[in-house]
C-alpha cells in the first residue's frame, strides 16, 4: 500500500513539475529575433531629462522605462559593465574595481567557464544557441577584457563614438546578428572633463541620442526593426567630475526597453538593478540562466505579462536641507575657519515641512532636535546634522555640517609634499620621486594644495601632522578619496584605500593613548576628478573630518 501511494505521489509530482517546466518554457516573449543593447557610459537619468533627446523620448513614450534603475557598487565602469553582461554583482563575478584584470585581481570569481571567466550573456547564447551571431562593439577598450573573445563572432574596439557607431551599422547591415552589444564612451568623458550637469555634458547626451537613432535607422533599412528589442542603459551616473561613490547621482541609471515584444508607455515600477540587464536579454531569447546569476528579467515590460503587484513601493524622498557654506559634492558642508565664531545658515529647497537640527549628537530625531528659524553662530568645532521633518517624521536624507574652528593665530598644522608621477594607477614609491612643492596647509585635503600652478593629474601628495588624543581608547580612521590613499598612525598602516577608483571610503582602527600621535596620509590622482578627506571617531568623538584644533605641526 505504501509503495502504491508513493508511486502515485511521484507520478503526480512529476506531472506537476513537467507542467511547470512547460509553462515556463512557453512564457518566452514572441516576435523577438534580435536584441541590441546600447550602453552609454556615464549617462545619468538627469542627462536624459535635461538634454534634448528626441530619440530616447520616443523610445520611452512607445516602450518601457525607468529612471530609477541602480548600478552596483562601486559605481565605477569595470564593475558595472561586468554586472551588465554577467547578470551578477561584484561579490559574485569579482570585478571589484577598474584595476581588475583576468590575471590580476583581489576577489576570485565564484564560478567560471572553461576559460576561467564568470559566465556572461555571450556565454549563454554561445552555449544554448550556438548558431547565434553575436557582436560586441565598444568605444572603451577596457570593456573588451571583461568577456571571452571566443564567445562572440564580431569583436571590435571602435574609434571613438562616431567610428563605433559606423562599425555597428556596418555590422548590422552585413550580418543581421541575433545579439549586439554596443558601448559608447563619450558621455563619460564629458562628465570627467567638464562636469556632470554642465552644458557640455548635456550636449554629449544629445549626441548619444543622435547615435542611437542611427542604429535604429540601420535596423529599419535592413529589415531587422520589427523583430528587434532595443535596450538602452548606462553603467553609472556621476557627481561633479567623477563617480564611484554611493550617492544617487552616481548610482541611479536609466533603463529603457523599446521595440519588439515590449509594451508601449509602460512605466517600470519594479526595482531594476544593473545585473537585471543580462537576465532580461536571456529572457527575451528564452535562455536558461545559471544559478550563479542573481539578475531577474524585467518581465512586466513584455507584452502579455501582467504588471507585478508590489507590496513595497519606491520611496519618494523630500529634498534634503542645505547647510551653508556648501563645500562641494563629496564633503560635508561647513569648512575650516580661524575665527572667534562662524555663522550657520540653513535652507529648505522644497519648502516642505520644517528643518530640524542637532549639534554634536549621534542621532537626530523629532524629540531631540531643534527647529531652524534663522542664522545662528557657533564658537567651537561642531558637527551639525539636519533633516526635513513632516508631522513628526523625518522625510529627507540627513545633511551634515562639519565646522572646524581654531583660534586666529593657529598655525597651519599639516605639512605636505607634492610629487609628479606617470601613469599612476596606485600610490607610487615616493623615494623614487622628487618633491615638486612643499608647505603647510589647514587639513588633510586636496583643497588648498592642488591649485593654480599644480597639476591635478598624475600627482601624488604626502601629508603629515600630529593628532591630539584627549581620551585613550580605540579610534577609527577613514579616508574618502578619488583616486587612492593610505593612512598611517605612528608609521603603522591603518587604512588602505589605494588604487584607481572613484570616491570611496575605507577605514581601519587602532588603540591610542592620551597625547599626540603622528598621522601620515598618502594620496594620488591619476586622472579625471579627484577628492580627499580624512575622518576619525573614537572615545566620545563622533565621526567627523579631523578638526584643525586637534592637529599640530610638531609633537
Amino acid at each position: 500500500m505504501k509503495k502504491i501511494m508513493l508511486g502515485t505521489i511521484i507520478g503526480v509530482a512529476t506531472s506537476l513539475w513537467s507542467c511547470t517546466q512547460s509553462t515556463e518554457s512557453n512564457n518566452i516573449p514572441n516576435g523577438i529575433d534580435h536584441v541590441i543593447v546600447i550602453g552609454v557610459d556615464g549617462m545619468s537619468p538627469n542627462g536624459i531629462q535635461k538634454a534634448n533627446t528626441p530619440t530616447l523620448d520616443t523610445m520611452i513614450a512607445n516602450g518601457a522605462s525607468t529612471m530609477y534603475a541602480r548600478s552596483v557598487l562601486p559605481s565605477s565602469s569595470s564593475s558595472n559593465w561586468a554586472s551588465m553582461i554577467m547578470g551578477a554583482d561584484t561579490e559574485q563575478h569579482g570585478v571589484t574595481s577598474n584595476g581588475w584584470e583576468i590575471t590580476d585581481h583581489v576577489l576570485p570569481t565564484m564560478v567560471a567557464t572553461k576559460n576561467g571567466r564568470f559566465p556572461t550573456i555571450f556565454t549563454l547564447l554561445r552555449d544554448q544557441k550556438p548558431k547565434s551571431h553575436i557582436g560586441a562593439i565598444y568605444d572603451w577598450d577596457g570593456f573588451g577584457r571583461l568577456f571571452d573573445k571566443e564567445e562572440v563572432d564580431f569583436d571590435i574596439d571602435g574609434d571613438h563614438e562616431d567610428g563605433t557607431i559606423k562599425d555597428v551599422i556596418s555590422y548590422l547591415e552585413k550580418h543581421q546578428p541575433d545579439f549586439t552589444f554596443v558601448h559608447l564612451d563619450h558621455v563619460d568623458h564629458a562628465g570627467h572633463s567638464m562636469g556632470h550637469g554642465s552644458s557640455e555634458y548635456y550636449k554629449s547626451v544629445e549626441k548619444a541620442d543622435l547615435l542611437i537613432s542611427k542604429v535604429i535607422e540601420a535596423t529599419k533599412k535592413n529589415g531587422m526593426y520589427n523583430k528587434t528589442l532595443f535596450i538602452v542603459s548606462a553603467d553609472h551616473g556621476g557627481l561633479g567630475y567623477g563617480h564611484g561613490g554611493e550617492s544617487l547621482a552616481e548610482v541611479e541609471i536609466p533603463f529603457v526597453m523599446f521595440g519588439a515584444g515590449i509594451k508601449k508607455g509602460y512605466a517600470i515600477e519594479e526595482t531594476v538593478y544593473q545585473y537585471d540587464n543580462a537576465a532580461t536579454v536571456a529572457y527575451a531569447f528564452g535562455l536558461e540562466t545559471p544559478q550563479a546569476w542573481i539578475g531577474r528579467p524585467v518581465k512586466g515590460a513584455f507584452i502579455g505579462n501582467p504588471k507585478p503587484t508590489l507590496r513595497y513601493q519606491r520611496v519618494e524622498q523630500t529634498v534634503a536641507p542645505k547647510i551653508l557654506p556648501d563645500m562641494g559634492y563629496f564633503e560635508a558642508s561647513g569648512g575650516v575657519y580661524k575665527a572667534d565664531s562662524v555663522a550657520v545658515v540653513m535652507q529648505n529647497p522644497s519648502n516642505k515641512g520644517e528643518v530640524r537640527f542637532v549639534i554634536n549628537q549621534k542621532e537626530i530625531s523629532f524629540e531631540n532636535s531643534t527647529v531652524y528659524k534663522d542664522t545662528f553662530y557657533i564658537k567651537q568645532t561642531s558637527l551639525i546634522k539636519a533633516a526635513v521633518f513632516e508631522k513628526g517624521m523625518q522625510k529627507s536624507k540627513l545633511t551634515l555640517g562639519n565646522f572646524r574652528i581654531a583660534p586666529k593665530d593657529k598655525e597651519n598644522p599639516v605639512k605636505y609634499q607634492i610629487y609628479y608621477g606617470q601613469k599612476l594607477e596606485k600610490l607610487p614609491d615616493f623615494n623614487s620621486l622628487s618633491v615638486i612643492k612643499e608647505g603647510a596647509t589647514l587639513n588633510f585635503s586636496h583643497k588648498n594644495v592642488i591649485k593654480e600652478g599644480i597639476k591635478s593629474e598624475q600627482v601624488a601628495i604626502v601629508y603629515q601632522s600630529y593628532l591630539q588624543i584627549d581620551k585613550p581608547g580605540k579610534y577609527h580612521f577613514f579616508t574618502n578619496s578619488d583616486d587612492g590613499s593610505k593612512l598611517y598612525v605612528n608609521n603603522r598602516l591603518i587604512v588602505d584605500n589605494d588604487g584607481d577608483h572613484g570616491v570611496q571610503e575605507r577605514s581601519g582602527s587602532i588603540e591610542l593613548t592620551k597625547g599626540k600621535h603622528l598621522i601620515k596620509v598618502e594620496f594620488f590622482n591619476g586622472g579625471g576628478g579627484y577628492h580627499l578627506d580624512v575622518k576619525y571617531k573614537g572615545n566620545e568623538v563622533l565621526k567627523q573630518i579631523i578638526p584643525i584644533d586637534k592637529l599640530h605641526l610638531t609633537k
